[in-house]
């Protein structure tokens, strides 16, 4: 994946925020794109800034509120949404091929269940274990 993203200038990570906005919808919050993928705050704000510079978004102060950062898609990020599309799609088949429905049925309700897992750890105040 990381050579197709090559020409499009988007590295892996930068891919996931991108697909998750064409999916979704722009103009959401950079912290709600934050906690809709999980991502540390530095992470979210590296890619968004990567983004920006390479003409995939913009970000504007919310008229209401000028603490939020809204994040919107630009015409470029438009463009090539099929692209990106269909490269999902391929390497989701790469990673589910000989797999039957129910297989891919029990893999993502494993790894629903780690997500959950994953949040619930990070929503409680942990210390660190030596």
């Amino acid at each position: 994946m990381k050579k197709e993203l090559q020409r499009f200038d988007i590295g892996r990570g930068q891919f996931q925020f991108l697909m998750y906005l064409l999916k979704n919808g722009d103009g959401i919050s950079q912290e709600e794109l934050n906690e809709h993928l999980n991502f540390d705050k530095a992470t979210t704000a590296r890619a968004i800034k990567k983004l920006i510079k390479n003409g995939y978004l913009t970000k504007k102060i919310d008229d209401n509120d000028h603490r939020i950062n809204r994040i919107f898609l630009t015409n470029k990020a438009y463009q090539i949404y099929n692209e990106m599309v269909k490269m999902n799609d391929y390497w989701e088949r790469i990673i589910t091929d000989n797999l039957s429905t129910e297989e891919k049925e029990i893999v993502q309700h494993i790894l629903d269940k780690m997500l959950t897992n994953i949040l619930k750890y990070k929503a409680k105040d942990h210390e660190e274990v030596s």
